[in-house]
Formats: structure tokens, sequence, C-alpha cells
């Protein structure tokens, strides 16, 4: 049977892809070998917001009396088995919620691994022995984490993130390789139940990909947690008990976690064809297409979800192809975001044209009502336009979507002074920073 458009993986990419594919009214056949939802879904963003705001909830607990709540703090206990099913029973909620949608899209699914095939330039799906033909094939296979030389996984002591929501306990210590979105919220999570938790990171600051700031604010909430970190530092030998590294330190540690970053996973050739793709998402294929994170543009969800609307619009809307700036959040408490130019992006010869405003979180009445006054709001603008905001805050992540709307509207910076904020809020400290900057 002929398709109109054939989808391998179900991740955010491939399902909003789908979507966009059934609302246009065209036949579409789709191939995800595990559950809908991808990597974010089922091991990634979502098990960890879960488990991230379960840890928030304990530290509340067992500082309650900041609260004005009276309670037996010393008692309070988190349950690394209720922790586990908490999460588990939120991730089968939720693909329950996207199997439902798709079903009633009435979307055919293929359970199965899918390969490509290509003949005479073009592609066609492979699957349980079946060969599918499609006028566009969009190739939605995602990524996986990344393993370091030297340092293969294991699966038991030397782990990735996926590995971390089997576990059937909490590890005592644990070391953490990387100190990007990845290893920063699980070093947030384990430090809240008590484990011992050291970060390795081979860059000169933490969070490399981060503004300065927020990279120096990272050490201090680090240092505030309790949390031991070294940097320019590499691991080179691990005995399943001790980490040696390279600056000679030695690490007690049950485990190590690898969150050095994720690589992409391309659809697999069957018969041995090199795949090129281009920043558009086209390949040297005439019609496979290859979108989220195998794409290898910035590997988040909501990205990969984005990409594939505009690859869509592309493809069936003649729109230009077009990604704007990427908002990013590391979760915890408290959050923190980021969008566009950092600090360090501007070159020395331009810094006089650029006006950075920023403002401690602390200066926001409402951050004392919530005990949450560590942070800053930082926006870098040019000429009067943002091209790049930083955020340390609780509700950082909802501040930095209205920073990335300010930033697709175009809107000056003096044109934000005439916009309402609703007071208390963290919202107001957007229009504080550039009035008080």
């Amino acid at each position: 049977m002929m398709y109109d458009v054939a989808v391998i993986g179900l991740g955010p990419a491939g399902l909003r892809f789908a979507q966009e594919a059934l609302k246009k009214g065209l036949n579409v056949i789709a191939f995800e070998k595990t559950f809908a939802g991808g990597t974010c879904l089922n091991a990634g963003c979502i098990p960890t917001k879960t488990m991230l705001s379960c840890a928030e909830v304990f530290s509340h607990v067992k500082n309650c009396s900041k609260y004005a709540v009276s309670a037996a703090e010393d008692s309070c206990e988190i349950s690394w088995k209720d922790l586990l099913e908490k999460k588990s029973r939120v991730v089968q909620k939720l693909r329950q919620a996207v199997q439902k949608d798709l079903d009633t899209k009435g979307l055919t699914i293929v359970n199965a691994p899918a390969a490509v095939e290509v003949e005479n330039s073009r592609a066609y799906v492979v699957s349980q022995g079946l060969r599918y033909d499609a006028d566009k094939i969009i190739a939605a296979t995602g990524s996986c984490p990344l393993e370091l030389e030297g340092l293969k996984f294991n699966h038991d002591t030397v782990i990735n993130s996926d590995d971390l929501l089997e576990l059937e306990s909490a590890p005592k210590a644990l070391l953490i390789i990387g100190s990007g979105a990845i290893g920063v919220e699980w070093a947030r999570i384990f430090n809240s139940i008590g484990t011992q938790v050291t970060v390795v990171e081979k860059a000169p600051m933490l969070a490399p990909a981060m503004d300065i700031d927020i990279a120096s604010r990272i050490e201090r909430i680090f240092k505030m947690s309790k949390i031991k970190f070294y940097k320019s530092a590499t691991v080179v030998s691990y005995n399943g008990a001790q980490a040696v590294l390279s600056d000679g330190s030695v690490i007690e540690c049950e485990k190590i976690l690898c969150a050095a970053g994720r690589k992409r996973v391309l659809p697999e050739i069957s018969n041995g064809f090199k795949l090129e793709v281009s920043p558009d998402c086209s390949t040297n294929v005439e019609n496979l297409y290859v979108t989220g994170d195998a794409s290898g543009v910035k590997m988040l969800a909501h990205v990969a979800a984005y990409q594939a609307k505009a690859l869509f619009d592309f493809l069936y809307k003649n729109k230009h192809y077009f990604i704007p700036e990427i908002p990013s959040v590391i979760y915890g408490f408290p959050e923190i975001a980021s969008i566009g130019i950092r600090e360090q992006d501007i070159e020395d010869r331009l810094k006089n044209e650029y006006k950075i405003y920023k403002l401690p979180v602390s200066y926001l009445p409402k951050s004392w009502c919530d005990d949450a006054i560590d942070g800053f709001i930082k926006i870098i603008a040019h000429e009067g336009i943002i091209k790049g905001a930083h955020i340390v805050s609780k509700e950082a992540s909802a501040l930095i979507s209205q920073i990335a709307i300010i930033m697709k509207a175009g809107l000056k910076v003096n044109e934000i002074e005439e916009i309402i904020f609703p007071h208390p809020t963290y919202s107001e400290g957007i229009q504080e920073a550039v009035l008080n900057g």
C-alpha cells in the first residue's frame, strides 16, 4: 500500500509531524518500537520533572518551619521505591493520553522496529519483513545517551540516565560526569534525598553552554547544597568503588552517571547507504527527511516538536523553514532558564553596543513571600532589542517563555515599560529589570 507519509519514531518530532499530517487529511503510517512519546515522556523530561517535584516537596517539608508550619521535621523521610512508583504512574497516565489521542485521530501504528532501504535514490520503510512505500518518509529516530571512551556503560556501576529510572535503591554516593541540564537535574534530585553527590565537569566552568552568570550561580547553589564539584577535570579510572580524576583527586562512589550529553540516532539503512542530513532536514534521498534529535539540532523536546512543524509547513504549505531562538530550562529549585545570546558571546569590540540589564530576584516582593529570594533576571539588548535573557528564579521556565514572546514580537525594551504586569509576581521582574537597569 502507498502512503502519503510514513513516520519512524513517535517522540515529540514524530508525533507532531504525524498529527499535522492527519489534520491535513493525509494517509499516514507510523512505526514505533516502544512507546509513543519518545525519550521525553518515557525516560527523560517527564520522569525527571516528576521526581524533582517530589524532591522539592521533601525539601520544603524538611524546612517547614520557614513556612510557619510545625511538624516533626527530623522524622521526615522519602522513599526511593515510592518515588519510582509515582514517576511510573505519571508516565503511564500520559502514555495512555497520547495513545488515546492517536487512536481518536485514526493513526495507523506498527509497533515494531523499522529500517530504511534505499533503491534508485528513493527510500522505503522496512519492518517485520514488509516494505512500505510513502511519498514522504519522516525519520524521527531520536537520540541516546553519549558513552565516553574508557567508561563504557555496564548498566551497574557505570550508568546512563535511562538506568537511573530502574535502580532498586538510591546510591549513597554518586559521581556525575557533566553539568548540563541532565547532570544538574539529577544532582539536585539525589542531593535532595540524601545521596552524596559529586559533579565532574571537563570545561573550566559548570554548565558551559549557559551564560557566565548562570554558571557562577550554579556553583553557588551547589556549594549551598553541599554538592561537591570539580571543574577542568575528567575521570581517568574507576574500579567500581573509587574514581580517580585527572587532577589526582580520588572520589568514593557507588556509581558513576555519565551525563555528558546525547548523540543522535539516525535511521538504520538496511543496505548500507550513507545518509547525509541537511540543516533543513532534507537528505540525499529525495523522499526521506530527518527531524528532531536525529537531525542534530539542539536536543530538546520542544525544539523537536517545533522543528517537525516547521518541516511540515515547508513541505506542505510552502513556508520558509525557520527555527527561532530556543529557550532552555534546567529544572529544580530555583529554576534556571536561558534564551539567545550569552554575555560571553559578545565580541570585545562590540561590548559598548550592548546593554545588560540585571535585577536580583530579591528585589521582587513575591520572592520574599515564597522564601525564594536567590536568583536574578538578566536581559541582554542591542539597539533596544532583546537578544538574550538568562534567569535563575522560581518560575524561570514561565519567565523565559514571556521573554521568547517579546523577542518574537520584536518589542523594544522601552515598549516593555508600556505593559502592565500583575503584582506581586515574578513576571514583573522583566519590567523591573529594564526600568532599573
